[in-house]
């Protein structure tokens, strides 16, 4: 239906949901390039270091060949030796290799770390959505990619090859560390340039992985509707919930009633009941309020229970109008109470709570 159409953003909500289950951003192409050209970076810059350890091993060992002894000790140390050196000179392109194969997952995936991707699915042995995945678009970027790099990278080493070939062959008249260190080198600028065709790929690819990411997170109307009945609660619910949180407010309102001093009304539509404790209270203290059926309500109670009520138009609605639930009075109201009060007191013949 047209109302399931997916036009809106995916909330954050949706993405945080969808990053718990191993749903993130990421190009693999990204990682490709930094280990390509980090490694390759590496072993330039060290390559002094390591061609010199490989040649110093390999001269020593020329050296002693001629009086070489092969006894156990030999052995052994000619094992280290040789350990020794592969770790030298392949070390820290391993390592190299290790962190940029992590690091750049790592800050795509800002270290996400879950299992639910791995679990097993069974609708991936469905062969019909292997083969609905085979002609999806996201295989077809990949193979229109993958060919992309192939021609890419096929024409730069020709051209590399083809500018470099009257100098490769002048290289028979010199000596072979002279050919191997132009080979090297050589290699290395290749390497590089065809680096720099995988650092276009991989933005490339970047680019069409988010708009693939945020095409797929993408929400219908009605989601975003029941998404946000879920996290605010559904308006009925809520409402009864206020409901309720009213009449109990009002039920705890009417039990404090018996204890005022004195009932304020006018004479149907309001009420507000008063309680002085001289101990506690600075003035007198609004204890209920009410209009209409809660003020016939509050005068019943507290005719009931002997609280004195006095009809006071004025004061009923200042009152009521003025001070909230569980407040003192304002000092603007400080005459007319005591007036009231003072006649509770001469009519009844008692004091007010102390």
């Amino acid at each position: 239906m047209a109302g399931e159409d997916k036009t809106e953003k995916a909330t954050p909500k949706k993405r945080r949901d969808e990053r718990k289950e191993g749903n993130v951003l990421q190009s693999k192409e990204i990682v490709t390039a930094a280990s390509v050209l980090g490694i390759f970076a590496i072993v330039r810059l060290l390559a002094g270091f390591l061609m010199k350890n490989l040649l110093s091993f390999s001269a020593r060992i020329y050296e002693q060949s001629g009086t070489y002894e092969l006894t156990a000790d030999s052995f052994m140390k000619l094992i280290v030796d040789m350990v020794t050196v592969v770790l030298l000179v392949t070390g820290p392109v391993c390592l190299a290799a290790m962190l940029l194969g992590v690091l750049p997952t790592i800050a795509q995936t800002k270290g996400l770390f879950t299992m639910k991707a791995m679990k097993p699915k069974f609708s991936r042995l469905n062969p019909l959505e292997g083969i609905k995945k085979m002609f999806s678009l996201q295989s077809i970027a990949g193979i229109v990619k993958g060919l992309i790099e192939v021609i890419a990278i096929g024409v730069l080493v020709y051209n590399e090859i083809k500018s470099r070939m009257p100098t490769i062959l002048s290289l028979v008249d010199c000596g072979i560390m002279q050919g191997v260190a132009y080979a090297a080198l050589s290699i290395f600028d290749l390497v590089m340039t065809i680096c720099i065709v995988l650092v276009f790929v991989a933005a490339a690819d970047f680019l069409f992985q988010w708009w693939q990411f945020e095409k797929k997170m993408k929400m219908s109307k009605q989601e975003v509707k029941d998404e946000f009945k879920q996290m605010e609660g559904d308006p009925q619910i809520k409402s009864k919930i206020k409901q309720r949180q009213q009449e109990m407010a009002r039920n705890r309102m009417m039990q404090e009633v018996p204890t005022a001093d004195v009932v304020i009304r006018n004479p149907t539509h309001y009420a507000v009941a008063l309680r002085y404790d001289q101990d506690k209270n600075r003035a007198p203290q609004v204890i209920a309020k009410g209009k209409d059926y809660l003020a016939l309500k509050i005068v019943q109670i507290a005719q009931a229970n002997n609280v004195y009520c006095m009809e006071n138009p004025p004061l009923a609605r200042a009152l009521y109008s003025q001070v909230d639930l569980g407040r003192e009075i304002p000092y603007e109201l400080y005459d007319a109470v005591a007036e009231v009060l003072t006649t509770v007191y001469r009519e009844t013949n008692r004091t007010i709570h102390a």
